[in-house]
């Protein structure tokens, strides 16, 4: 039998009515909130299914590597082909949600970005790396959507953040992306934060819609991606030191662009009061963009320069670390209630 409340209700309540330790285990008991030795060995049979997944798909991969020399062009091209046409026709047969059908379709994801990988090695097409990912994410979406499975999410939304990481990181001049930026006059901290923009663009779609197979922890991975690009957008901002543009001072654009990004996060999650995850990344966000600040604005004449940044990101660091835990306290009494 499931619990009525979930585990954060029942610990603001314990915490409402002040109860000790053997009377919160007694809450615990009643509510049936621990999970059984059949849960348990549940949960693992399922872990250990997910690790055998991901290991046929790197043994695939692993294998036409390893045998790259003794496979002719068609076998490697054959090999890959017929475990996608396999795992197709096995989530065709048994469609999820049934385990075997999830399975089969996030196989299916992996061996596509297998099978374009292995054409771009074979062939000396000349495409920049983050093209691999971009392609293999675009072409993979529909078997992401057809495994209805948090694992297949996860694993495109790091497929799709690899490729922007590419992207912006190296900063090419031809491709797929640059169709869209090359004819502007975008500074490196800017194309960071349209990456940071997208994440955020999925993160506020997902988190309206709902939907089953982006669960919390996928859609924080998301915005995790999402101000990782804003920090790293932030900091470009403020240090400058773009090559193309001669220029080194800071760019008050991009420092805008992410205060704004942060406010409307922050009030989001103000405003439905569930999840304190999102105030977190932006109290980091801020934390490490300031320091760079800090660390840009002040002169480095002696040591007592890096205890005052010391002093600086230990002061921030412990009442961020505060803000929170007075945060969550409040929410989860309010749930209770």
């Amino acid at each position: 039998m499931q619990p009525s409340l979930k585990r954060s209700e029942l610990d603001g309540l314990a915490e409402f009515y002040s109860l000790d330790t053997q009377r919160t285990e007694t809450l615990l008991e009643l509510a049936d909130a621990r999970p059984s030795r059949a849960e348990g060995l549940r949960f693992l049979a399922t872990r250990l299914r997910i690790g055998g997944i991901l290991s046929l798909a790197a043994g695939v991969v692993f294998f036409v590597a390893a045998n790259w020399s003794k496979l002719a062009v068609f076998g490697r091209f054959a090999l890959i082909e017929l475990v996608l046409v396999a795992c197709a026709a096995l989530a065709f047969v048994r469609p999820p949600p049934a385990f075997v059908g999830r399975g089969a379709a996030f196989l299916a994801f992996i061996a596509t970005g297998a099978l374009l990988a292995l054409f771009g090695q074979t062939y000396q097409t000349g495409a920049d790396v983050y093209e691999l990912f971009l392609t293999w994410s675009l072409l993979g979406l529909p078997l992401v959507a057809a495994a209805m499975w948090s694992v297949a999410s996860a694993a495109w939304v790091l497929v799709l953040n690899t490729a922007l990481l590419l992207f912006c990181g190296w900063h090419p001049a031809g491709g797929l992306l640059w169709a869209l930026f090359g004819g502007m006059p975008f500074r490196p901290a800017h194309l960071v934060l349209c990456a940071a923009a997208l994440n955020l663009a999925l993160w506020f779609a997902f988190e309206m819609l709902r939907v089953d197979a982006v669960p919390d922890w996928v859609r924080r991975l998301i915005l995790s991606c999402a101000f990782g690009f804003g920090a790293w957008g932030g900091v470009l901002g403020v240090i400058g030191g773009d090559i193309a543009f001669d220029e080194s001072r800071a760019d008050p654009t991009a420092l805008v662009a992410l205060a704004v990004a942060m406010t409307l996060v922050a009030g989001y999650a103000v405003r439905r009061r569930t999840d304190v995850y999102p105030l977190a990344v932006i109290m980091g966000t801020f934390i490490l963009v300031s320091t760079v600040w800090l660390a840009r604005t002040i002169e480095f004449k002696d040591e007592g320069m890096f205890l005052l940044m010391a002093l600086w990101l230990i002061g921030t660091s412990t009442a961020a670390g505060r803000v929170l835990t007075v945060v969550t306290r409040r929410w989860r009494a309010d749930g209770a209630r």
